[in-house]
């Protein structure tokens, strides 16, 4: 006789008055509380299901299988029966954001391989800007006088009066050190070792035969990624590297997800803080088991990130950021006790945080234009740091100006049909033959085909505009002979790739709706820059250099970014892709403290340009959703590659 396991342990479970939810194919297991939903469930067991809105039930993204219980689920809401097909709802899918449980029983929960966040591609590299080895910690070994009963001085001034000899400068001890220093200086007899910062503090006494190792980490807190570099501060080398998804991302994909997360509740900002630092954490401990060093070896930390993930790192309100007129609780750098903020180092160490510049634009952006060098620039030049938020500075040596715009997530993958992160299996290339109208795409890694990421999305626009299977207006041509355009409903869609080419078992689709939410994307970018353009009086023949950061950056194909006009018109060969700046300006303001000053420096300096208080931009954003642009003249070089005039 064959015996039903599951139905055995839903008995035993109803009799232990609990529920459970049991996730598939991982068979992970939790005990629940009830009215929880099955998205606050993955969330707390650290399961990876997309959450592009942060759980409001607008992007579709968290669809799970129920496979056992759904007679103690919540009925299925007006959200879910938008967002699924009929086939959907009958084969049980629902929204794990939108289905609490109800009564005891257990619950069988399948997530399939489209809904996960996966492993994904994770930009570390950036410029590598040479600075002076100048860090903020230093080593030395101190020799000091015995006591005699005619010297009778304290430990403590008695190392402090060696150093000031040694130095010329006065110092002070912290209450971590001053525990320390009995036990130091005696197994060293009178010659000890110390950790020294460079505004005077003693962060680490040991005896002199151990000499410590001098380690810092810089940390790029992003929205989507978080990359943390170890490097040595003796060499200024780079010893390790670790990337990460950002953890936050199950609680909102977007920043001002995130922040009505945070409204929502008292300690859901406690909770994203906790989740940001000990993710931060985690690549500190594999940075240290690559370099085979120990976390007590770090007695220094610098962090980037944009005023939101600024603010939520150190546990400061960001709700007023998401308000008019979107002011930053702090702009100017800072130093904290990593100890205070949970930070896994040595119990002396500090944590500094770079400028922010404005609500919107944060220390990523002030690292943008340390790693760039257009502080110090003879020529005009233009930072464009993509993402969900983009950053745009421009400016040379004289003068800079920032401005920030809300170019979506579309870009990485979300609120697209089939859009997806950059991981395994993502189309992450298109092309068009321009006579057959074949297509043909490239996924990373060469998995079979899952969905697309951003630079996938782009090249697809880009090939279907060149190609004519789009209009300039971005409405799809119904009189494209290619058996890839149908009509959905009431919506037209190219298929990239047919069902039996892929993992998930069906088309995977570029929609109408989706070629929408490229042009809203890609005319918010470049209606900043005219903006910005317009308000310093320079056109774009007048921009030497255009660098794109950030890791959209980095993998789009350029030429497919300037056809569809997210760039000013220039010419390919003054666009340069630089990937992660904010990383490498954080490394580099951990190697100098004289970049720390200059980084202050340059936040004070950089004018902001809020785009929502100018009267002009919305019509430049209307005219910028046209492929190039509604006036055709501002971008010759595109209009004889669609033309071929």
């Amino acid at each position: 006789m064959k015996v039903d396991h599951l139905k055995i342990q839903q008995k035993a479970d109803i009799l232990m008055d609990k529920s459970v939810v049991i996730f598939q194919p991982e068979g992970r297991r939790h005990e629940i509380e009830e009215s929880e939903t099955l998205l606050e469930v993955a969330r707390e067991i650290g399961l990876d299901i997309q959450s592009v809105c942060g759980g409001k039930g607008t992007c579709g993204k968290c669809r799970v299988i129920v496979r056992a219980g759904i007679d103690r689920l919540s009925l299925i809401s007006k959200l879910e029966k938008r967002l699924l097909t009929e086939s959907e709802i009958a084969n049980a899918f629902r929204l794990a954001c939108q289905t609490t449980i109800h009564g005891q029983s257990t619950i069988v929960v399948e997530v399939p391989h489209q809904s996960r966040v996966g492993k994904q591609r994770l930009l570390l590299k950036g410029l590598d800007t040479p600075v002076a080895l100048r860090p903020s910690v230093t080593r030395l070994v101190i020799h000091l006088r015995k006591p005699s009963l005619t010297d009778v001085k304290a430990d403590v001034e008695r190392l402090l009066e060696a150093i000031r000899d040694q130095t010329g400068g006065e110092s002070k001890v912290s209450y971590e050190t001053l525990r320390q220093i009995p036990n130091a200086i005696r197994e060293g007899n009178w010659t000890v070792s110390v950790v020294l910062r460079a505004d005077g503090e003693l962060i680490s006494v040991r005896p002199a035969d151990q000499l410590p190792d001098l380690y810092g980490v810089a940390v790029d807190i992003g929205s989507t990624k978080v990359a943390a570099y170890l490097l040595d501060l003796i060499t200024g080398e780079i010893a390790a590297t670790a990337p990460m998804t950002n953890p936050q991302i199950p609680y909102g994909e977007d920043i001002i997800s995130r922040i009505l997360y945070i409204m929502r509740g008292e300690k859901n900002l406690g909770e994203l803080q906790r989740v940001i630092v000990s993710g931060i954490n985690q690549l500190i401990e594999e940075c240290c088991e690559k370099a085979r060093i120990q976390a007590d070896d770090i007695y220094d930390m610098t962090a980037v990130g944009n005023t939101a993930m600024h603010h939520i790192f150190l546990g400061v309100n960001p709700t007023y950021l998401s308000l008019s007129p979107y002011p930053a609780v702090l702009q100017s750098s800072m130093n904290l006790k990593a100890r205070e903020l949970g930070i896994r180092a040595n119990p002396g160490a500090y944590v500094h945080t770079l400028p922010n510049i404005a609500g919107f634009v944060g220390a990523d952006a002030v690292a943008d234009v340390l790693a760039t060098g257009i502080y110090k620039s003879e020529s005009t030049k233009m930072v464009i740091d993509i993402g969900t938020n983009t950053e745009i500075i421009v400016g040379k040596k004289d003068w800079l100006m920032a401005c920030s715009c809300a170019s979506g997530p579309a870009l990485e993958g979300a609120q697209i049909k089939h859009g997806m992160r950059a991981g395994t299996g993502a189309i992450e290339h298109v092309w068009v033959d321009p006579e057959t109208l074949e297509l043909g795409y490239q996924t990373i890694d060469n998995g079979k085909p899952i969905g697309l990421c951003g630079s996938g999305i782009v090249d697809a626009v880009a090939q279907m505009l060149s190609t004519h299977l789009i209009m300039l207006d971005g409405r799809f041509n119904p009189n494209a002979k290619t058996e890839r355009i149908r009509r959905n409903g009431n919506i037209f869609e190219l298929v990239i790739a047919w069902r039996d080419e892929t993992s998930t078992e069906n088309d995977i689709v570029i929609t109408q709706n989706d070629v929408r939410e490229v042009q809203k994307a890609k005319a918010a970018i470049y209606a900043g820059t005219s903006i910005l353009m317009k308000h310093i009086n320079i056109k774009p023949q007048d921009i030497q250099k255009i660098f794109v950061a950030g890791a959209f950056g980095n993998y789009v194909d350029p030429q497919s970014g300037k056809i569809i006009g997210m760039f000013p018109d220039v010419s390919l060969q003054n666009i340069e892709f630089v990937g992660n700046t904010a990383g490498s300006g954080a490394r580099m303001a951990l190697l100098s403290t004289e970049i720390r000053m200059l980084a202050d420096r340059i936040a004070r300096q950089i004018e902001y340009l809020e785009l929502g208080a100018d009267p002009e931009f919305m019509k430049e954003f209307l005219n910028a959703t046209y492929f190039p642009h509604r006036e055709a003249e501002r971008f010759p070089h595109v209009m004889k590659i669609l033309t071929g005039k």
